[in-house]
């Protein structure tokens, strides 16, 4: 049972902090971490609300089959990587099981809490509360408490399952974001599969091209939605190709004055299929500027400087050095060091400076030599 303690009540505007911080958590889950630091988040305000000094997350990993400490806070037992439990195993299984919450006064007398000798939890009072929107649970708050009265009345336990509550319908939007973000990428390198049908001479371009603009992004320290998005744009940033005639693409020899312009609609030509995308709305900037020189001379529109947007200025640079050193219908590829070469003589004319520097770094530290 649980008992009503009311001069221990956790303070209600504490709770209401609490909330506004998860909140702000699940408007920022598209970091790789989100989870993790969502977890770390519920534990630490759920500590400071009651008091505790110390307690875990536990989250099911449908791969495993088992809940596993994903956060935890002045724990005193074995490694807690070896600490995992089945649904219905130990007092946290049960929890994850039912969907209620459990407080158990006497932890080292009652069969179900899962025993640690010598541990100081395992003499504290304890109380496990799920992780649960209405249609599923996915985890459980573990916390130990110095004295009955401090975390255990049935008010305090009801705030908390609001906390939790509110942090299950975050890792909800996790999981739905990271499976759209999936789907999203899988529709990408689909896309960009039929631009490799169209031009074989390029084959897996795309490929590289994305490899090396997610280590060039990152190394000029761009959020992870901009690395992302960049990457988006060099798997995409020929997809216009797909509007141009292949006796064009694959012609042996040097392309009339006609023919070259019928290749340089192809920035506009990808624009417009992917523009009406939602997600890719920046990305269609990155591919229709992607032709652009950093000295105004390029096409389609002859913009220059930072009027091209850095993503753009990115696979410009990357687009660049694959034509370089890969086999065209009309060329050998260039050595290595030539194409070098010319990277630093177009650095400042057709590419931007910076991004010239930050690739030739890269290449010269073989950052990028397992990825050519």
């Amino acid at each position: 049972m649980l008992t009503n303690s009311p001069t221990n009540m956790i303070n209600l505007d504490s709770l209401l902090d609490s909330l506004m911080l998860i909140n702000d958590i699940s408007t920022c889950y598209t970091s790789s971490n989100a989870l993790e630091q969502l977890c770390e988040s519920v534990l630490e305000n759920a500590c400071s609300l009651t008091g505790s000094k110390r307690g875990s997350v536990m989250i099911y990993d449908t791969a495993t089959g088992e809940l596993e400490i994903v956060a935890s806070k002045g724990i005193a037992s074995k490694p807690l990587e070896n600490i995992k439990l089945k649904p219905g195993e130990g007092i946290a299984g049960r929890v994850f099981q039912t969907g209620e919450s459990i407080v158990i006064s006497d932890p080292q007398n009652h069969p179900d809490y899962t025993q640690f000798i010598g541990a100081p939890e395992q003499q504290e009072p304890f109380a496990a509360i799920p992780f649960k929107t209405r249609a599923k649970t996915y985890g459980v708050l573990n916390l130990h408490a110095a004295n009955k009265d401090n975390i255990l009345c049935e008010y305090n336990i009801k705030l908390l399952a609001v906390l939790t509550g509110r942090a299950a319908m975050t890792i909800e939007n996790i999981n739905l974001y990271r499976t759209l973000k999936t789907f999203n990428i899988e529709m990408v390198e689909t896309l960009t599969r039929v631009i490799d049908a169209k031009d074989s001479y390029t084959h897996d371009h795309a490929g590289r091209a994305r490899l090396k603009a997610r280590r060039i992004a990152k190394a000029l320290n761009m959020t992870t939605e901009e690395v992302e998005q960049i990457e988006y744009a060099a798997l995409l940033h020929d997809i216009g190709k797909i509007g141009v005639r292949e006796t064009v693409l694959l012609k042996p020899t040097r392309l009339t004055e006609q023919e070259y312009e019928e290749i340089k609609k192809h920035p506009i030509i990808g624009y417009q299929i992917i523009s009406p995308v939602q997600f890719l709305s920046k990305v269609s900037k990155m591919v229709l500027y992607h032709q652009e020189w950093y000295n105004g001379k390029g096409y389609p529109y002859g913009i220059a400087g930072e009027q091209i947007p850095l993503g753009a200025r990115i696979v410009s640079t990357i687009d660049a050095w694959d034509a370089m050193v890969s086999d065209r219908p009309y060329r050998k590829a260039l050595n290595r060091d030539i194409a070098m070469d010319e990277l630093k003589k177009g650095s400042g004319s057709q590419f931007d400076p910076k991004i010239v520097a930050v690739f030739l770094e890269l290449a010269q530290n073989s950052w990028l030599d397992s990825e050519e």
